[in-house]
């Protein structure tokens, strides 16, 4: 090989990169992801911690930048997100619905982790749900049958602020509970569809706390065609005892019992 062939390959390998750093991307700012500024320190709330499953979030011009489920109580770790248009702006803390007292903080595009005890004035701690059921459990499938739920709910610090329960099993919504005489919250839930159901019951306080309850509510909906399935014998008929358990028992609606008997008088008043 030449001194001349050896330079022409050498210019040939230089084109090549050139031309190969021409056709990648060049990304701009507005394409590099944000990195976030992180907090992290201890919640000041008073003689309690925060207990864990508190929301505490970050705000840029009322915008959220940032949330996340305490884990450890009365301890934080926030990532807040922002663009560069967001720096120099004050970030502005909450627990559950609770503003912090007020803190110089600014949002710092690419700053490193910020150490940042937080001081809150409020209620942190959740309602406590002291029972919940649902009676009668069994009831029929007419629309018209219905089951009471009752829930008693105390919040001795700020107050219970609702009683709700989701509906969407049985294509209903979330619907609010009733306060009666004694502190008792209720509602009746029917449905035209069939089957077995579970329904979560949230209680909320005036500062945003809550509890949900998604174990305790069932209630088993029949339809009339299965009714001797479910509650007849082995021979799918009633005898006399299963009838008087059937009555007896307050688990079972008055209109799945009156169509039981029904059934059971069909063949003849002779069984009076």
């Amino acid at each position: 090989m030449t001194i001349k062939d050896k330079y022409l390959g050498t210019l040939l390998c230089l084109v090549i990169l050139v031309l190969g750093m021409s056709l990648v991307p060049v990304a701009s700012a507005s394409d590099i992801p944000s990195i976030p500024n992180v907090f992290e320190g201890k919640l000041i709330t008073g003689d309690a911690d925060v207990p864990a499953g508190t929301i505490i979030s970050a705000y840029i011009d009322s915008e959220l930048a940032g949330s996340k489920t305490i884990v450890k109580p009365g301890e934080y770790k926030l990532d807040v997100s922002g663009t560069e248009e967001d720096n120099g702006k004050e970030i502005i803390f909450k627990l559950g619905l609770v503003e912090s007292e007020p803190v110089s903080v600014t949002y710092q595009h690419g700053a490193a982790p910020v150490e940042l005890d937080l001081t809150f004035e409020g209620d942190f701690v959740p309602p406590v749900i002291e029972s919940c059921s649902a009676s009668p459990v069994y009831i029929l499938n007419d629309g018209e049958d219905c089951s009471a739920i009752g829930a008693e709910v105390s919040d001795d610090l700020s107050g219970v602020l609702s009683v709700t329960i989701d509906l969407t099993p049985i294509s209903g919504g979330v619907v609010p509970l009733t306060l009666e005489d004694g502190g008792i919250y209720t509602c009746d839930v029917g449905s035209t569809l069939a089957g077995e159901f579970k329904f979560p019951l949230t209680a909320t306080d005036y500062f945003g706390n809550e509890v949900i309850d998604d174990s305790s509510i069932s209630i088993i909906v029949v339809s009339e065609d299965e009714l001797t399935t479910r509650f007849g014998g082995a021979d799918k008929s009633f005898s006399a005892e299963e009838i008087k358990n059937i009555v007896n028992n307050n688990e079972i609606s008055s209109r799945i019992k009156y169509a039981i008997l029904a059934i059971y008088f069909a063949d003849g008043w002779d069984r009076i």
